[in-house]
């Protein structure tokens, strides 16, 4: 894992960069032959881009926003937890059963 921090792989015309958030979410932006470059988030294509930084930019950008969306299912999740009637649930993450 990339520990959110960008890391280099290859070099010269086979040059890409991987970002990669936990287990959950992986980025990749890679050289194209035509020098321009490809982004994509978890394997599905985002598109390509002049510059290396704009590519990037563009991976950051749909990683936030499927943070976010995981952080509102998150906590939706963890209050319907909290108002479950005395059940247990064994299925649950970090549960003690």
């Amino acid at each position: 894992m990339g520990k959110g921090k960008w890391s280099r792989w290859g070099r010269g015309s086979c040059e890409g960069w991987s970002l990669d958030i936990g287990y959950a979410l992986r980025g990749q932006v890679a050289l194209n032959h035509d020098r321009s470059w490809r982004a994509s988030v978890n394997a599905t294509e985002l598109g390509t881009w002049k510059t290396r930084e704009e590519a990037m930019q563009a991976v950051e950008t749909r990683i936030t926003h499927e943070v976010q969306l995981i952080l509102e299912d998150w906590s939706l999740w963890q209050k319907a937890i909290a108002t479950r009637s005395g059940k247990k649930d064994s299925s649950t993450p970090g549960h003690p059963d």
